[in-house]
Order: structure tokens, then sequence, then C-alpha cells
């Protein structure tokens, strides 16, 4: 009988995981059940997901209460630019994060611990860059992307304090996704809870007991991200991560930063198209707001009223999306983990069973909204102001209009994370970019066009863009998903015959 030897290659890879400690080995991506797995990844990232919402959420309702929907506008028209720093925010803590997990997979913990440094050089660079460039260009900036005369001096009054906290918000985010990777999603946990509770202590007391401007609400946000930043940093500084900051690998490398970036394009691109669709929408809520306001004979302005609407909605939406892209974080370092380690079995099975799981979510979500929006539309509106019932009843249409595909969003959402974790960058950008860039985008100026021609509603137009973009988006995106399938249960196929064999050929 023929005896089998491993290949050098097979050794070596033995020798380094027998020779690593047992805390810097996550083996139990490989060992326990995915349903386990899920639950254990997935259950602190929704939580932490909803906190994150809570805090736009809750910083937004307390805006309203002190500004009314022209604050609320404010903080909307101000929110590409921020949308834009947050796009290289998620590049950098996105891209890295799925090396980490798959550097793990391989059992190459010092090319981890080379991409941790890496990301911490490219979030020093590019928040001074982001600061610098924001409070030059802030005004005309803020003009272009829909600020009306009654609302800019609002949003510069917010966005200039905001942009201050641009590297601690790289920090408390972007790093918090690494210590998950490394397998402790409970501690990563705690940092968003961390951020979200000092934030709306601190915008209460900003807004409500000192009574300061709206910039109050900014300095609340830096401050809470200044605060979970500091959280992070004193786990990685007091040994308490697997993964370590190194002073060898905080400079510039080319190479690696390039990796990242395609790595992590993904939510760049993702973020970035939000800012160009917010920025169109804003400017047409704009227009067609204050056509719809003069033909309804409102008191108040329309076209602000609109885009306040259109931020009431984006917070409460994120609301019902954030435990998705939770659920799609704790799925990440599973699938990002068994891809290294060449499982495509326990790849399939673990992004069926979140697909299984989201739509029981989505759907049961779906219901409520359709059911009662104004349970949540009311947050946003004060029943003593000037057009109430107006107000109501809009925010009331376009949350609905925005929330009618829920289920289908979930679904596309946890499809292109999974795509990244594979480190399949470019499908996952094709699927993000083909519902923001190609078909929402036109979508928008088309429906608003063709909805003002035919029904004097222009408004319309913009919200029922949105579940357009969504069911075609996810079409395409699980005509992909079941291309993939496909090759998994090939490659499945492919080793459980090599098992036989090599069953056969043993004594």
């Amino acid at each position: 009988m023929k005896q089998i030897t491993p290949s050098r290659r097979t050794r070596d890879n033995l020798s380094k995981a027998l020779a690593m400690p047992e805390s810097q080995t996550p083996e139990f991506f490989e060992s326990r059940s995915i349903p386990k797995l899920l639950l254990e990844f997935s259950a602190p990232a929704i939580v932490a997901s909803l906190v994150t919402a809570s805090y736009n959420l809750v910083a937004r309702i307390f805006v309203a209460q002190r500004f009314g929907t022209d604050g609320v506008a404010a903080v909307t028209v101000s929110f590409p630019i921020i949308l834009i720093f947050l796009a290289v925010a998620m590049t950098i803590g996105a891209g890295t994060t799925i090396l980490i997990s798959i550097r793990l997979g391989e059992r190459k913990l010092d090319k981890a611990e080379e991409a941790l440094g890496q990301a911490l050089f490219l979030s020093v660079a590019t928040s001074a860059i982001f600061i610098a460039f924001g409070q030059l260009f802030m005004e005309p900036i803020l003009v272009f992307i829909g600020a009306s005369e009654t609302v800019l001096p609002l949003a510069k009054s917010y966005l200039s304090v905001v942009l201050w906290g641009v590297l601690t918000q790289h920090i408390a985010y972007g790093f918090n996704n690494f210590i998950r990777a490394e397998g402790k999603p409970r501690i990563a946990m705690v940092t968003m809870f961390i951020s979200a509770l000092t934030n709306a202590l601190l915008d209460y007391v900003f807004l409500f007991v000192l009574r300061t401007g709206i910039w109050g609400a900014g300095l609340a946000n830096v401050l809470a991200c200044a605060v979970a930043a500091a959280w992070v940093g004193w786990l990685y500084l007091s040994g308490r991560t697997t993964l370590k900051w190194r002073w060898k690998y905080f400079r510039f490398n080319w190479p690696l930063a390039k990796l990242i970036a395609i790595t992590g394009a993904v939510p760049f691109a993702t973020q970035a198209c939000s800012a160009i669709l917010q920025t169109a929408s804003n400017n047409l809520m704009g227009k067609y707001g204050r056509l719809y306001g003069e033909s309804m004979g409102f008191d108040f302005d329309g076209g602000d009223f609109a885009i306040g609407i259109m931020g009431a909605a984006i917070a409460t939406i994120n609301m019902f999306l954030m435990p998705f892209l939770g659920f799609g974080q704790g799925v990440q370092p599973i699938v990002g983990y068994n891809c290294g380690a060449k499982r495509p079995d326990r790849t399939l099975e673990t992004i069926t069973t979140a697909i299984f799981y989201a739509l029981i979510l989505s759907v049961l979500a779906w219901i409520v909204v359709m059911w009662k929006p104004e349970w949540f539309i009311n947050f946003f509106l004060n029943a003593d102001e000037e057009g109430f019932p107006q107000k109501q009843a809009l925010g009331v249409f376009a949350l609905r209009s925005v929330m009618l595909v829920l289920p289908l969003v979930a679904i596309n959402i946890l499809i292109c994370g999974y795509f990244q974790a594979q480190g399949r960058p470019i499908l996952a950008l094709m699927t993000s970019l083909l519902r923001q860039l190609f078909v929402l985008l036109p979508t928008l100026y088309v429906s608003t066009w063709l909805m003002q021609r035919l029904l004097g509603n222009g408004l319309s137009g913009v919200w029922f863009s949105f579940p357009f973009s969504d069911a075609v988006a996810c079409v395409v995106t699980v005509l992909f998903f079941l291309r993939d399938v496909k090759n998994k249960r090939l490659e499945i196929a492919a080793m459980r015959q090599t098992l036989i064999e090599t069953e056969r050929t043993l004594p």
C-alpha cells in the first residue's frame, strides 16, 4: 500500500498553527455550528448596529424638538459631506477587517498586524486632509448640496464642529470592526454602547440644559466618538486584543494600502454614491417640495420641510436596516475565515442560514412600518407647530414609500457583504453601484419630471424611486449569488470525492 505523506506546504502550515498560542488561533470558526456562530457574532453586531442607528435617530429627534424641521433639514444637508468622510473611514475599516479575517484564517498573525498598522496610518493621514478641506470649502459645498438661505446658517454651525471628530470616528468605528474580526464581538458591542449613550446624554445636556445652538449636537457627536476611540485605544494598548499596534507597521505601504482600498471599495462606493444621491435628492426635494407646497397652499416652505422629512425618514430607515447591516458584520468574519481555511461548505451554510433569518426579521419589520408609520414620524414633529396635519401626512407617505420593499433590501445587504467577505470586492462593488448609480440616480430625475408633468406632484417621484431601484438591484444580486452557490456546491462535491478516494487508500 502506498504511504500518504503531507506536502511541504501542508507541513509548514501545520507547524505554524501548532506553534501559535491557542488564544491566537480562532479555530472555532471551523468547528462550531453555523447557527451558534451566527448568534454569537451577529447578536452583538445587531445590537451594536441598533445602537449606532439610535445614535443618529436620537440626535435628530432632539434637534427636531429644539429647532423644528429646519434643524433636521440642516443636519440632512450636512449629511452628504459626512458620508464622504465615512466613505473613506469605512473603506479603511472594511478593507482591513476582511484582510485580518483572511490572514487569521491562513494563520498569518504578522500579516494581520501589518494590516492593522497600515489602517492606523491611513486613518490619521486622511483625517487631517478632510478637516482642512472641509473647513475651507464648507459654505459653497453646502449650497451645492441643497442648503437654502434659511437652513445654511444652521448647517454651517453644526458641520463646523462635527468635522473635528473625523479621526475619532475612524478609530471608534473602523478599529472596532477589527476587534470583531478577532472573534470578540461582545467587546465590539460595548464600544458602540459607550458611544451611543454618551452621545444621547450630551445631546440632551447641550440642547436642553445648556440651551446651546445646533452646534451643541455636533459637539456631542465629537465627544462621544472621542470617548469610544479612547476605549478602543486602551483595549489595544493594554494587551487585551489578539492583534497589537506595532510602531514598525505605522508607515505608508503602497501595496498594502492599495489592497485595503480595493478590498474595501464596496463601502466607499456605497457611501460616495449615497452622498451623490442625497445631494441630488436634496436639490430635487427643494425644487419640487416648494412647488408642491405652493400648490397645496402651505404656510411653510415645502422645500425645506421635504428635505427635513427625508432626513427623518432616513434616520427611521436606518433604524430598521442597521440590524441587517449588523447581521452582515456578524457573517463576514465567519465567511472570511472559512474562505481562508478553504471550507466552501461552511461558507455556503453561513450565508444561506443568514438569509433565512434576515427574511423573517425583515418581513416583521415591514409589517410594523406599513401598519403604523406615524409612530416614527411623530418623533420628528411637534403637534403645536404650524401645518402639523399636512407635515404628518407627507411624512407618513414618504416613509411608507421608501420602505416598500424592505425584505429585498435586507437580502441585498447580506449578499453584497458575503461577496465582499470572500475577497471579491469587484462583484460586490458592481451590485452596489447598480442600485445607486445606474438605477436610482437616473430614476430620481426621470420619475420627478414625469410625476410633475402628469400629476403635478414631482415630490412623489423622489419617494417611489427608492423601492424601484431596490427591487432591480436585488434581482441582479440574487442572480450573481445563485451562480456563486452553484460553484460552491461543485467545490463541495469535489472535496467529498477527494475525501472518499483518500479513505479508500488508507489501510
